[in-house]
């Protein structure tokens, strides 16, 4: 072709792409001046979000001055999910004479949402200023992630006027959300199907539900309450892990006597005979070679392993976590043989062998909350602290004290439990939709049960009726 041509080409090319730019930009302008309610397009948006999650505090170690094991003078009170019941939160405290000057008070997350906005405002504001230890549920993140979105919408330029036309007049532009996605984080998320809003919020997230309203009422003190939580506390004194949704105790899609198994083997320390630090080597590796513990998803939102081995928020599919938890603590041989014989593990497929065998550790408890589905559920190993609060059941707590931990243990790895020290208690379901298994509801005002606890110890469970 000749460079003429070509060159003639070229500039045909060029002169009608500047007509369609043209043309484009006359229509943007039309559009953004015709949109109801003067609400600005903001076309200086950008499509890319930063991280909301902050997800940085993953994983929380107490120190025995935070979680104090020997001091007969001093409890250790855990509360399962409040969701804004302040009024219960109050309730609860005043029948277990909390005195803060002696108790060390902790939660298992879900402090917020499904009560009215104040209540969660109230809750927010005694544990931020209490400066309470505890971990941060599914719920917090969702009020969380909203908050940081909103504060960089703010910083962007027209940022915080736009906000407060959303306020106001998002209704009038996105349809009802369907039923099964009222939640802003649910499986199936509503997606924002308005071209000129959904941009600007990422996808699955609906503005003025719950969690966006607790965001935006909340104080900076109460983001900042909310980022400080980590996702796991962990009490080596205690040998206790603290989460929301929950645990394994060995990655389901491996042998429990794989190499990469943290409890399939004793841990390479000096000090063979330390006792503490084994435990606390074993401990650590629990959160840092099981692949799920480290996924905030899974901490967060467990209930059960389905059968694949993957994690699910299910309380009707899988097996329960914390049964897969028990079955692979039971194993532990620590307290009963300084040498455990590896060869005879058998396999645990699934983590549903019926013959359980022997592994070289010492058993931990994790306590949660989350599972409101399967009630009060006490195992040997476990202790989920869900009881409904939300749906006019009862919230409980965990009240630790000297007794709850055996300091003899550290010192004498022979000691044995009696039988009914695995007895299993759970106490639920009360609401429609609620898992079946076997119960036994022995939440009351009048009693509080004692379960067992740590190695040799007993713990108490007390409860108030929300109302």
């Amino acid at each position: 072709m000749p460079a003429g041509s070509m060159a003639r080409r070229d500039g045909n090319s060029y002169g009608f792409l500047l007509a369609v730019a043209a043309v484009v930009f006359v229509l943007c302008t039309f559009v953004a001046d015709d949109l109801p309610n003067g609400i600005s397009s903001w076309t200086s948006f950008s499509s890319k979000f930063p991280d909301f999650s902050h997800y940085d505090n993953f994983a929380q170690t107490l120190s025995n001055g935070q979680f104090p094991t020997n001091d007969k003078d001093r409890r250790i009170i855990v509360i399962g999910d409040i969701h804004g019941m302040n009024a219960s939160l109050t309730a609860l405290l005043d029948k277990i004479f909390y005195d803060p000057q002696w108790d060390t008070l902790m939660h298992v997350g879900d402090l917020v949402t499904k009560a009215p906005v104040e209540d969660s405002l109230a809750v927010l504001s005694f544990m931020e200023s209490n400066k309470i230890l505890g971990v941060r549920g599914n719920n917090d993140q969702e009020v969380l992630e909203w908050r940081a979105w909103m504060d960089w919408i703010v910083s962007q330029p027209g940022g915080r006027e736009w906000l407060r036309e959303v306020d106001e007049h998002w209704s009038d532009y996105e349809p009802a959300a369907p039923e099964k996605a009222s939640a802003a984080f649910d499986s199936r998320p509503f997606l924002m199907k308005n071209p000129h809003w959904g941009s600007k919020v990422p996808k699955g997230w609906r503005p003025l539900g719950d969690h966006y309203q607790v965001a935006r009422a909340m104080s900076r003190e109460h983001y900042d309450y909310l980022c400080s939580l980590p996702l796991v506390l962990y009490a080596p004194a205690g040998h206790v892990f603290f989460v929301h949704g929950g645990l394994l105790a060995a990655d389901p899609s491996r042998k429990s006597t794989h190499r990469k198994q943290p409890l399939s083997h004793w841990p390479s320390i000096k000090k063979r005979n330390d006792i503490h630090a084994i435990r606390k080597a074993q401990e650590l590796a629990l959160l840092s070679e099981v692949p799920q513990n480290q996924d905030p998803w899974a901490v967060q939102n467990m209930r059960s392993v389905r059968r694949n081995g993957k994690v699910t928020r299910s309380s009707k599919k899988g097996t329960p976590f914390s049964d897969l938890w028990n079955e692979i603590m039971d194993q532990c041989s620590g307290f009963y043989t300084s040498n455990a014989r590896l060869e005879s593990v058998s396999r645990l497929t699934g983590y549903h062998e019926s013959q359980l065998a022997q592994l070289p550790c010492y058993p931990s408890t994790v306590v949660y909350g989350h599972s409101a589905g399967r009630g009060l559920d006490v195992k040997r190993w476990s202790v989920g602290l869900d009881t409904g609060c939300s749906y006019g059941r009862r919230l409980s707590a965990l009240v630790l004290g000297a007794r709850s931990f055996s300091s003899s243990a550290s010192d004498d790895h022979t000691l044995d439990l009696p039988p009914e020290a695995t007895d299993r208690i759970d106490a639920g379901p009360f609401f429609p939709g609620g898992v079946e298994h076997d119960t036994f509801d022995f939440l009351s005002d009048a009693t509080d049960p004692r379960i067992k606890f740590d190695h040799a110890g007993e713990a108490r469970i007390a409860s108030v009726k929300c109302r």
